[in-house]
Order: C-alpha cells, then sequence, then structure tokens
C-alpha cells in the first residue's frame, strides 16, 4: 500500500469541488438563458395580445359606426323630402352646429346660453 502525498491528495480532493463547481455555475447559465428567452416570449405574446386587442377595437367601432350612419341615412332617404319633419331635422341640424361653432369661438370662461 503506498502512501499518497498531501498535493495528490488536494488534487484529488478538488476534483469534486470543481465538477460541483462547473456544475453550479453551468445551472447558473441556462438559468439565465432559460429566464431570457421566456422574458423574450412574453414580450412577443404581449405584443400580440397588444395587436389582437387594438385590431378587435378598430373592427368594433368601424361596425358601429357603419351601422349607425348607414341606418340613418337609409331613414333619412326614405322620409319625403318636401315635408315639415325633414325641414325640422335640417333646421335643427344647422343650429345645433350653429351653437357648436359658436362654443368652440368662444373664451374657455364664457358659457353659451341659449
Amino acid at each position: 500500500m503506498s502512501k499518497t502525498t498531501a498535493p495528490e491528495a488536494a488534487v484529488g480532493e478538488s476534483d469534486p469541488l470543481r465538477s460541483i463547481s462547473d456544475a453550479m455555475r453551468d445551472a447558473i447559465d441556462q438559468a439565465s438563458d432559460d429566464a431570457a428567452k421566456a422574458s423574450e416570449k412574453v414580450r412577443e405574446v404581449g405584443a400580440g395580445a397588444v395587436h389582437s386587442l387594438s385590431r378587435f377595437a378598430y373592427t368594433a367601432s368601424y361596425t358601429v359606426s357603419y351601422g349607425v350612419v348607414y341606418a340613418t341615412v337609409f331613414v333619412a332617404k326614405s322620409i319625403p323630402q318636401n315635408n315639415p319633419i325633414v325641414e325640422g331635422f335640417v333646421d335643427g341640424g344647422r343650429a345645433a352646429l350653429d351653437a357648436l361653432s359658436e362654443a368652440r369661438s368662444a373664451p374657455a370662461g364664457d358659457q353659451v346660453t341659449t
């Protein structure tokens, strides 16, 4: 049986510690890579969700405005033009536009009274 010298014993003991150290370093590197990949995926999913939400809001607004305007024009075109109802709508619309123009041109502190 041969005796081991102190330097040989130190080298033999450091190999398991070095293996553990290397394994821990590899695990930390892998965890950092995984965290970066996960963060990138979250950003991609977030951007996709925002785009989908934006597209939905646009489509819903377009549909509602189209429906309101189309229905209004359809009803307006179906009413005979020379009658008191149509004249009242036209005069009321003009009065509303005039009031809006007056309100826009008035200073901020003044209130428009009718």
